[in-house]
């Protein structure tokens, strides 16, 4: 009955072990995931202000622009 009870104790310490390594590599898997989804924020933030600036000098030429002909 005791070894019987040892074993259990042991495949009982197993699991325990091996559910936390697997936490630990699902824990991995989701910030390699987030990762690249950082990248492509900072990517659409910079494009989003390259395209302000962008709008933003248009609109200051055409205001010259329509200055200088009146």
């Amino acid at each position: 009955m005791e070894e019987l009870s040892k074993r259990v104790d042991d495949l009982r310490n197993d699991m325990n072990h091996r559910f936390a390594e697997l936490s630990k590599r699902i824990d991995d898997l989701k910030g390699d995931v987030r990762r690249p989804e950082d990248g492509i924020e900072s990517r659409f933030k910079w494009l989003m202000g390259t395209l302000i600036t962008m709008w933003i000098s248009m609109a200051i030429m055409l205001i010259t622009i329509v200055l200088i002909v009146l």
